[in-house]
């Protein structure tokens, strides 16, 4: 079940988000400075976090909105806007293998969907595989790599038309 978060979620986001910190594995790039408490409640405050439940436990989460890093605009994407941009999905490691992400996403396509997205874009660290099998494995299309701001490395940038 996806929910959006409320303020009193905060804290069961953030502790998953540090749980996470405990399980790096290849392509991993979040550390304990980024995302910040302060980040999930801006995210929150705007009504762009969702949280994903399973028998009353917090399995993931996902912030969606139509923000993009400037380094987007150097991106030759294959659809024009309205877009929905992916940020901030992540899952309980102790869940990871479940294809929990998987039924994430197909939540944030129907939403995307119905509300009348043309597209959906995300980007990933140029190194974390498991996230860039998943999204091609659900038809999204890798469109560049580019650097964010104020971070390490090199990310790719994937795309899914979405046929309303």
């Amino acid at each position: 079940m996806m929910l959006k978060a409320t303020i009193k979620n905060l804290n069961d986001v953030f502790a998953l988000k540090q749980k996470t910190l405990d399980y790096i594995y290849p392509g991993f790039s979040w550390s304990k400075d980024y995302p910040t408490k302060e980040t999930f409640k801006n995210d929150i405050n705007k009504g762009e976090l969702y949280l994903f439940y399973k028998q009353d436990t917090l399995i993931g989460v996902v912030c969606l909105n139509e923000e993009y890093d400037e380094h987007y605009n150097y991106v030759i994407w294959h659809s024009q806007k309205p877009a929905l941009i992916i940020h901030r999905l992540f899952i309980d490691p102790q869940f990871r293998g479940k294809h929990l992400g998987e039924e994430i996403l197909k939540w944030v396509i129907r939403y995307a969907i119905n509300n009348k997205y043309k597209s959906i874009r995300l980007d990933t660290f140029s190194e974390n595989r498991s996230a860039q099998h998943l999204y091609e494995r659900l038809g999204f299309t890798h469109c560049g790599t580019i650097p964010l701001t104020g971070k390490t490395g090199l990310f790719w940038c994937y795309e899914l038309i979405l046929s309303q």
